[in-house]
């Protein structure tokens, strides 16, 4: 699949599966094996195109929010007495090293950094 120099919908097709399963919190490792790709041809498809690393970037950066999610239901169920506060504390540090791990730094970040080197601010002092 990896053969091609340009992508093609198939391949565009099964990427989207992958970052979907992502999403919603499968590994890159399980989501590549459910659609039968491996991480080399995975990775050789991203070098064709800087897109694909992107939307990789915010699958990653979406399952990250999603356990924002997952945090907040987890605090709630505590507020109601539903689980313990050691299961919480258990739980929610779980699902913050997830995250971290997905995405160590959040995507606003990447864009700030473009914008930072795509401005200049210029000051010139006029006697």
């Amino acid at each position: 699949m990896a053969k091609a120099q340009s992508l093609r919908k198939k391949d565009v097709a099964v990427l989207n599966k992958v970052f979907d399963k992502i999403r919603a919190g499968c590994s890159l490792y399980g989501s590549l094996s459910s659609v039968g790709l491996t991480s080399r041809e995975f990775y050789q498809l991203m070098a064709q195109s800087p897109k694909i690393k992107e939307d990789f970037m915010l699958a990653l950066s979406d399952y990250a929010d999603r356990c924002t999610d997952d945090i907040k239901a987890l605090a709630e169920s505590l507020k109601a007495g539903e689980i313990d506060n050691s299961t919480a504390k258990l739980l929610i540090e779980t699902i913050k090293w997830l995250a971290q791990k997905a995405c160590p730094e959040p995507i606003s970040s990447f864009a700030d950094d473009e914008a930072e080197k795509l401005s200049e601010i210029v000051v010139k002092f006029v006697s």
